[in-house]
C-alpha cells in the first residue's frame, strides 16, 4: 500500500483523548434512560438479547415494518427490529411517549435538498443518531445535531483495498499502522468520519475524502470523540457544538 503525503506534512498519530463509554441498554430498567445528563447521552444495545416483546411489530411504523420484512435473513430482521424498537423505547421514555407513539421522519438532505437528510423526532427539538453493526446498536440523544458510527475491523486485505478512499491525511496514517493494527485503525478512522458526516446529515453525499476527521483534527463546529466499542469494533460520537 502506498500514499501520497500532502506537501511539507509528515504524518502524525497524536496522543488520542479518552473515549465516551455508553451505557448499556436494559430493556426491564427502562427507568435509567432518563436519568439528568448534561451532555449527549449515548447507550450501547447487544442485539442478541433479542426483543422481548409479544408483539414486537406492533411498536414500529409501516415504513420500519415494511424494511422489516424486506430482510432475507431472519437474524438481520431479528436485530433490526430490535434496534429499532431499543430506539422507540429511548426516545419515548424522554418524551413521555409510548415507543409506538414516537413519530419519526427525515429532514432534508443538505447537500441535495431530498428528504434523506438526518432522521428527527417529529414534534420535539431531541436530535437522535443510530448506528447497527455485527450484533450491536450504538444510540445517542441530544439537544443539537449528533451522529455515531460503528464499524467492524475488515480484513487486512480489505484495509489495504480502501486504504486510498479516505481523506490523504487519514490515508498517512493508515501508512504509518503496522499491518497488523491497521483494520484496527482503518475502523476507527470511518467511524469518526461516519458519525460526523451522519451528525451532518449529509451521508456519503460529498465522499469520504471531503473532510479530515483523524484525532487531533477541529472541524468547525463540531466535537468528535471515539466511543468504547465491543471487541472487533470501532465507534465515534460527533455533536455539533453549540457553546
Amino acid at each position: 500500500m502506498s500514499t501520497t503525503l500532502l506537501s511539507h506534512e509528515t504524518p502524525t498519530a497524536p496522543t488520542p483523548a479518552a473515549p465516551v463509554t455508553p451505557r448499556l441498554y436494559r430493556s426491564d430498567h427502562l427507568a435509567e434512560l432518563v436519568q439528568p445528563s448534561a451532555g449527549p447521552r449515548l447507550w450501547l444495545v447487544n442485539l442478541a438479547a433479542g426483543v422481548a416483546e409479544p408483539d414486537p411489530m406492533a411498536l414500529l411504523d409501516v415504513n420500519e415494518r415494511a424494511k422489516a420484512t424486506a430482510f432475507h435473513s431472519s437474524l438481520d430482521r431479528a436485530h433490526y427490529m430490535a434496534s429499532r424498537i431499543a430506539l422507540r423505547r429511548i426516545l419515548g421514555a424522554h418524551l413521555g411517549r409510548a415507543p409506538e407513539d414516537v413519530q419519526l421522519s427525515r429532514a432534508d438532505c443538505p447537500v441535495c435538498g431530498a428528504g434523506h437528510g438526518r432522521p428527527v423526532v417529529m414534534g420535539s427539538s431531541l436530535r437522535f443518531s443510530l448506528s447497527r453493526r455485527a450484533g450491536y446498536c450504538l444510540i445517542a440523544l441530544a439537544r443539537t445535531a449528533v451522529g455515531v458510527d460503528l464499524e467492524v475491523h475488515p480484513a487486512v486485505e480489505v484495509a489495504d483495498e480502501l486504504a486510498t478512499t479516505p481523506h490523504p491525511r487519514e490515508q498517512a496514517l493508515l501508512e504509518l499502522a503496522p499491518s497488523e493494527r491497521r483494520p484496527a485503525v482503518f475502523a476507527r478512522i470511518r467511524a469518526r468520519k461516519g458519525a460526523y458526516l451522519k451528525g451532518l446529515g449529509t451521508g456519503l453525499a460529498m465522499g469520504a475524502a471531503h473532510d479530515y476527521a483523524g484525532e487531533g483534527t477541529e472541524l468547525p463546529g463540531w466535537r468528535l470523540n471515539d466511543v468504547v466499542a465491543p471487541t472487533g469494533l470501532a465507534a465515534a460520537l460527533a455533536i455539533k457544538d453549540t457553546s
